[in-house]
């Protein structure tokens, strides 16, 4: 049995882009050993129109960027800013149904959308193009985005994460349904639970 790598996230936490890059490494060496399932964790349920760029948004990028090289470009301040973390998750949601694949190809262009290439991806126009991008079927991420059930997986998971791991920060990584891991810490943190976990099941 593969081990499980629970991780609940957000697209607008740029420590959570970084976490995808290591997770992927470490999917990338257990391979079918592994299972990685993302979750949503939204930092901004609502939506504030007009909203800007915090200080404390900033600061973050800036040290995620030290962490991970390329990953990150400063925010254009000519650009309008997301609003809300509910679209993207939920555009997630959608893609997920067409398969891993088109949900990796997807999850990686909303991260590099908005860390990267300064694009608001809270906006539906945005969302759309990702999702042509990534070289999904259009006409059923359409009428997928378009149905509450998806907005309703993603209150489902944050949910769950509340009554589970109340007061753990963005992102949390639970390791085997039992180790779990706050914030984005080295890949080799990730590579050894996963160990311990593939260890214990041939104890």
């Amino acid at each position: 049995m593969p081990v499980d790598i629970t991780v609940y996230s957000d697209y607008l936490c740029p420590w959570c882009c970084v976490l995808a890059v290591r997770l992927r490494q470490v999917k990338k060496e257990y391979v079918d050993s592994v299972r990685i399932m993302w979750k949503s964790r939204p930092l901004m349920v609502g939506d504030i129109p007009g909203r800007q760029i915090s200080a404390h948004s900033v600061e973050s990028r800036a040290r995620a960027a030290l962490e991970e090289v390329g990953l990150f470009n400063r925010w254009d301040e000519s650009q309008p800013y997301p609003s809300s973390s509910m679209p993207a998750q939920i555009a997630s949601k959608c893609a997920l149904l067409q398969g891993e694949a088109a949900f990796e190809r997807f999850h990686e262009a909303a991260f590099r959308a908005f860390f990267r290439d300064c694009r608001d991806i809270s906006d539906r126009k945005v969302l759309m193009d990702l999702a042509i991008e990534a070289g999904l079927d259009m006409e059923k991420f359409l009428a997928d985005f378009e149905s509450d059930e998806r907005r309703q997986e993603v209150l489902a998971d944050v949910e769950e994460v509340r009554s589970q791991y109340e007061g753990w920060g963005v992102p949390l990584t639970v390791v085997g349904g039992r180790m779990p891991i706050e914030g984005a810490a080295p890949t080799d943190v990730y590579r050894r639970a996963v160990a311990v976990c593939l260890a214990s099941e041939t104890d």
